[in-house]
């Protein structure tokens, strides 16, 4: 795809050039490229995915940009010609990414804090943890930011904690995507919690 300046040889132009190429304009700047191909091909099951996923993205991207508040979180991170429609069509297309799981003894206190890393192109806008007890009963909650960074913080009692075998994590964005990861403790891990009398 080639890009023209103002005052270029194609300012001003647009449309189809030849049978291969076709002129557009992009942020006020003229832009050449490929004529697409259209209903000449054959999609491939991924292509089709990728397809309806842009068309998802597109449509949460027009709905999002007529919501004040989500227009203002996507005017603030506008960059190099990148408008809030562009960036809201990006974070729609990816989920957050957990890239941690961890769990350590609270300081001075008879609990534990689960530690999550879960970062996303844009923002990552809670984290929930569903614990699954050794009876496949299980609860839910939701941890806390630590300090606006990409670490959340949710804090289980050694009691509760040495009766739990997994962890589920779900981390979301801002679209509502989320992401799912399970981290399982070791049996003998769970025994070593036990509180002791």
């Amino acid at each position: 795809m080639a890009r023209g300046e103002h005052g270029s040889l194609l300012s001003g132009f647009h449309g189809r050039l030849n049978e291969f190429i076709v002129i557009k304009q992009r942020n006020g700047k003229p832009v050449m490229c490929f004529y697409p191909k259209g209903k000449r091909i054959k999609w491939t099951d991924n292509q089709k995915k990728h397809r309806q996923d842009f068309k998802d993205a597109a449509r949460y991207a027009s709905h999002a940009i007529n919501i004040p508040e989500r227009l203002a979180f996507y005017q603030e991170r506008e960059h190099d010609g990148i408008n809030a429609y562009n960036l809201a069509i990006a974070d729609y297309l990816h989920a957050p990414v957990i890239t941690s799981i961890n769990i350590r003894k609270a300081r001075g206190q008879d609990e534990y804090l689960v530690q999550v890393t879960a970062a996303d192109d844009f923002m990552v806008t809670r984290v929930m943890l569903t614990l699954i007890d050794f009876d496949n009963k299980s609860s839910r909650g939701e941890a806390r930011q630590f300090r606006k960074s990409d670490r959340w913080v949710y804090r289980i009692g050694s009691g509760q904690l040495s009766t739990i075998h997994t962890i589920r994590v779900f981390a979301y964005d801002y679209p509502g995507h989320y992401t799912i990861k399970e981290y399982r403790i070791d049996p003998e891990d769970a025994i070593r919690r036990l509180p002791h009398t």
